[in-house]
């Protein structure tokens, strides 16, 4: 069998999986952020196949090169994809787009030359950098998931996509600056396949476990359990009501859900359960923050402690630094927290 034929066959194999995920995220981009930037994720995966499968005869007309461009932007939206799928606190800001463009520019400049054959070069550095941030991006905060589905493929996520988008970025350094296309017959082989294993992953994860929970948004309500013989957690999440009330163990500097399951003598997934499903947290440094933020409020209404400082207020309550903290209150109130004493006082 021909190499050509099974280039073919998984370049065909993995744009129908991609076609299927973009209509599947373009659903779903009405309340999901990760699923709008799955879309074209897709479209960039679809663009980059194309661009494999022209012929030498047609290379370079005029409509390849947006489809060039599309497929360019696909490592960015790689790191962007991830960073939302995994923090649900995660904001396209215009600084990560603008990166992408320059990156696509670049890339797009990549030819035959000695400069353009730097920019090219530098293309593929700009990627590596996108996707050693989407990895880092599955592995942070892992432990503190409330999700266990999500939590669970985050490792999974993080060594076979991550892996394989690496290699394909790598395997493209020494043919660049040739002036030829397409790719070698086996550079095409070896990336097509490497599409359809990574197209495969997530269509798995996101339509066979069919789990809502992996892309949909924040909650802002308590979940109910998913099964009726599931454990009732109402004891632990009152012993876990009083840890946090009372005893305001969320004021505990580097506190984790691994010191607060010991202390309450119970599994880690239980716990990651009870607090999702009780209190609708997805993460365990939100369900932490909520309470850090509620005496914050207090201490910002109150009148005797006008002249203390916020920083002060914030790091009394847990918070480790300034700037999560400013985030987080932004999030939550829709202000800064110096906005909210003067509204308030």
């Amino acid at each position: 069998m021909e190499l050509s034929y099974l280039d073919g066959l998984a370049r065909g194999a993995a744009g129908a999986l991609l076609l299927l995920l973009a209509v599947f995220f373009t659903r779903d981009s009405r309340y999901s952020q990760t699923a709008r930037l799955g879309a074209p994720l897709c479209l960039a995966g679809i663009a980059y196949l194309t661009m494999l499968a022209v012929p030498p005869c047609a290379a370079w007309r005029w409509w390849q090169i947006p489809v060039h461009l599309v497929s360019l932007a696909g490592p960015g939206l790689f790191w962007l994809f991830v960073e939302s799928w995994f923090d649900d606190e995660f904001v396209v800001r215009p600084r990560f787009l603008v990166a992408i463009a320059a990156s696509m520019l670049v890339g797009i400049s990549g030819g035959v030359g000695i400069q353009l054959q730097m920019n090219w070069i530098a293309f593929h550095l700009f990627s590596l950098i996108f996707i050693v941030l989407g990895l880092w991006a599955a592995l942070r905060g892992r432990n503190g998931d409330l999700i266990e589905s999500r939590r669970r493929i985050r490792l999974m996520l993080a060594v076979e996509i991550g892996l394989i988008v690496f290699l394909i970025m790598v395997s493209e350094i020494p043919n660049t600056g040739t002036g030829t296309w397409p790719p070698p017959i086996w550079l095409r082989l070896f990336n097509a396949v490497s599409l359809l294993a990574v197209a495969l992953t997530v269509t798995t994860l996101t339509l066979g476990w069919r789990d809502t929970a992996l892309l949909s948004p924040p909650a802002r309500a308590p979940i109910a359990p998913d099964r009726a013989d599931a454990p009732d957690d109402a004891p632990l999440l009152t012993a876990l009501e009083h840890l946090m009330r009372y005893e305001r163990l969320y004021r505990q500097d580097g506190l984790t859900i691994t010191a607060v399951a010991a202390r309450l003598g119970v599994p880690e997934y239980r716990l990651r359960r009870a607090i999702n499903q009780g209190s609708g947290a997805r993460n365990f440094n939100a369900f932490l923050n909520a309470y850090r933020l509620e005496e914050v409020e207090q201490a910002l209404r109150d009148a005797e402690q006008r002249e203390v400082p916020i920083l002060t207020i914030a790091l009394d309550s847990g918070f480790g630094s300034l700037a999560p903290f400013n985030r987080a209150f932004r999030l939550a109130k829709g202000m800064t927290p110096t906005e909210f004493r003067q509204a308030h006082l």
